[in-house]
């Protein structure tokens, strides 16, 4: 079974007898006042109260319908109408806080203890005075006790519903609302709990679970993306131990603590079942195109004393087995000397974020008519320290891995601002074209953060544009497609890249308000040789033309493909044929070599 899945009711609160003196202080009680209310208990039967107190309450409206509430108000009321007996102590306001705790259980109304209080100083004003005009001294006294004493009862029970609703708000805030786990704040608490009795005989397993979409981002939507959520979270719920607590860490991920484990084998054991219910569940609800799942385990005190370190460990195993492609994996020297080197990567990259020591390198895209050069896509670089390259996709990976994709898209949008702001004042007159993630185009304030750039430099919005995949847009294509709507209608240039190889292409065309679509390389590639290949591109331009919209061939690398997409119909060509990505500068210096102008330095 799975702990912490609910929020249980806990223990009423207690008073002692010095809070419960407080209590009474702060309603202006008095040691006489004790004196009254006892006198009043000699003069006034139980069962003469209880009459007149069912007169003014129970008739009264908004009384619970169902049988378990009515029952715990009876219960209620019985306990209240004990007034008589009451000696002075706390004990009697414990046992109503504890009826009224019930009452709370069962769904009786906030209210019902105000109503319940007032009902009972009605009955013992109506039985102490009655119809009278005149109020003895005597009475008035015993009143005035009454009144004191009941008004501390019923703000000791307002205080006690107030701190159990907070209770069950805390308790809700640590529990998933989609999938009923704990959450990651709640798993946070129960591995601390668990390493805290923890020994070499007592060992805390820890396995993390992933399941990562990547490529295949752009087969699962948002709400298939829920689907999998609630289905794999019901399957390991139900799969794991007694005593054992699975959370929600993540998105697509899933932390099992375990207790009292024997062996690091029963880790893996768990790794391994864990992944195959998941496998079974990603399998029953059909979204299983291109999903990966991995999973990561640790020990502890072994691997680590501390929560932070043994969940360190557990994601280092984890970061290992995808490395791999191995379907699990448990933490050893090896995976911390991998996890370090990663962990330095990490750190390196936040560096040379902070730093804004990324480049864009510029891509020429040729117009096949008259060979001019009107835009250009900047491709992200980043050279590390050590004098290696990091690819493309592993940059905006780090990126998103460690948070920061919003900043690392701020930065890339200064940074292409200014380099079409140097182009415009070197007298190069092209489009600067900049790629955007899935997660960039599903930020509402995209376009805002564009305008923003762009001020800041004073660059036209027809100096720059944007490229976006399809698997971008099937991430959460509504949010995306407002995004892309809004750029469109700022007038940047809008490119659909990699087109041909996700899926509901035409729809998209037929929505989006883009400007060109961009043929992937990998039909470029066999645009010559392969027949698939070939019908595959004039497909594309047919629907392309269809649509008045421009088509770049990307990855061009031979003069044959370059004829070949020209006879075709083909608007512009980019690739290694034509011109390797190159820093600003060298792009300055090839321009004006292209078109016979004098070689001079970037304008700072």
């Amino acid at each position: 079974m799975n702990a912490g899945l609910r929020a249980t009711s806990s223990a009423p609160p207690s008073l002692d007898e010095a809070d419960f003196a407080r209590l009474l202080t702060q309603q202006g009680y008095r040691p006489e006042d004790r004196a009254a209310v006892r006198a009043f208990g000699r003069v006034v039967s139980r069962d003469q109260l209880q009459a007149d107190f069912a007169t003014a309450f129970l008739s009264r409206a908004g009384a619970p319908v169902a049988p378990e509430a009515a029952e715990a108000e009876a219960a209620f009321c019985d306990e209240l109408l004990d007034i008589c007996h009451w000696q002075g102590d706390a004990d009697w306001f414990n046992r109503l806080a504890a009826r009224w705790c019930d009452c709370l259980d069962h769904g009786v109304s906030d209210h019902f203890p105000w109503a319940a209080c007032g009902a009972l100083l009605s009955a013992c004003r109506e039985r102490l005075v009655g119809g009278r005009a005149e109020v003895f001294q005597l009475e008035m006294d015993l009143l005035t006790g009454l009144v004191r004493v009941i008004w501390a009862l019923a703000a000791y029970l307002a205080e006690v519903g107030i701190s159990r609703e907070r209770e069950k708000l805390r308790a809700y805030t640590l529990v998933d609302a989609h999938t009923g786990l704990p959450n990651r704040r709640r798993f946070e608490q129960v591995l601390e709990a668990a390493l805290a009795v923890a020994s070499e005989n007592w060992v805390v397993g820890l396995v993390i679970l992933s399941i990562r979409t990547g490529d295949g981002s752009a087969s699962v939507l948002a709400g298939e993306r829920e689907r999998l959520q609630l289905a794999v979270s019901e399957r390991l719920s139900a799969a794991i131990r007694d005593g054992d607590v699975l959370c929600l860490t993540g998105e697509e991920e899933w932390s099992l603590v375990q207790c009292a484990v024997r062996s690091p084998a029963q880790i893996m054991l768990a790794a391994h079942k864990l992944r195959e219910v998941a496998l079974s569940a990603v399998a029953a609800v059909e979204v299983g195109k291109s999903l990966t799942i991995a999973a990561g385990g640790a020990r502890g005190p072994g691997d680590a004393p501390d929560a932070k370190g043994l969940e360190r460990a557990a994601r280092s195993a984890l970061f290992a087995a995808r490395d791999a492609r191995q379907p699990v994996a448990m933490f050893s020297p090896e995976v911390a000397q991998l996890s370090r080197a990663a962990s330095g990567l990490e750190q390196e990259f936040m560096r040379a974020l902070a730093m804004q020591h990324f480049e864009l390198f510029l891509q020429p895209q040729i117009d096949v008519g008259s060979g001019a050069c009107h835009s250009v896509e900047a491709l992200l670089r980043w050279r590390r320290a050590e004098g290696s390259w990091v690819a493309p996709p592993a940059v905006i990976d780090l990126a998103e891995r460690s948070g920061v994709g919003g900043q690392m898209l701020r930065s890339l949008l200064s940074r292409q601002a200014r380099i079409a702001d140097e182009l415009a004042r070197s007298g190069v007159d092209v489009t600067l074209m900049l790629n955007l993630t899935s997660q960039d185009i599903r930020d509402p304030d995209l376009p805002a953060l564009v305008r923003q750039s762009l001020e800041s430099w004073r660059v036209p919005a027809d100096r720059v544009g944007f490229e976006l995949t399809e698997g971008a847009l099937l991430v959460d294509e509504l949010a995306a497609g407002k995004v892309v709507a809004a750029l469109c209608e700022a007038g940047y240039t809008v490119a659909l890249d990699d087109f041909g190889t996700g899926y509901s292409s035409l729809s998209h065309l037929r929505r989006l308000p883009v400007d060109e679509l961009k043929i992937d390389r990998q039909f470029v590639m066999g645009v010559c040789t392969d027949a698939q290949d070939h019908a595959m591109v004039e497909a594309l331009l047919v629907m392309a033309r269809a649509f008045k919209l421009r088509v770049v061939a990307e990855g061009v690398e031979t003069e044959a493909q370059a004829t070949m997409l020209t006879e075709m119909g083909c608007d512009r060509l980019q690739g290694y044929f034509l011109a390797r990505p190159m820093n600003v500068e060298a792009f300055v210096r090839w321009w004006r070599a292209r078109y016979g102008q004098p070689v001079a330095p970037v304008v700072p």
